[in-house]
């Protein structure tokens, strides 16, 4: 994992980083979110309120770069993982903008896992594996 690279993602927009899972422990100042997470719990909230929000405040205020962890995305069909493109491509989610300072993180098991990528997120993605 090459921790430089991933920081120079702040302030970029329609970017992500993808890591292994065994290196998102390394990050330090990170929100945790399983990527296989019901949808009745990552949409049912009301709208600029997703599940996630007050986590992801709570470390932009914390420090000067923040992660939002998005866990295990290889084991997605691809079909699920395109449902964050909107949250990768325009830091946006149900009415939610991501703070500036926060990096987002996908992770998968091993390289392999890039393989298993959907076409539509991985041009958004910078790997630092």
């Amino acid at each position: 994992m090459n921790k430089e690279l991933i920081d120079l993602q702040r302030g970029s927009k329609a970017t992500c980083v993808v890591i292994r899972n065994s290196d998102s422990n390394k990050l330090g100042n990170a929100v945790f979110m399983d990527s296989r997470i019901n949808d009745s719990w990552l949409f049912g909230a009301k709208m600029g309120n997703p599940i996630f929000k007050e986590k992801v405040d709570i470390i932009s205020r914390k420090s000067e770069i923040g992660y939002f962890v998005i866990t295990n995305f290889d084991s997605l069909p691809i079909d699920e993982q395109n449902k964050y493109v909107s949250l990768i491509k325009d830091r946006e989610f149900i009415g939610y903008t991501l703070p500036d300072n926060i990096i987002i993180v996908l992770t998968i098991e091993n390289e392999e896992g890039l393989k298993k990528i959907s076409p539509e997120v991985y041009h958004f993605c910078v790997v630092s594996i």
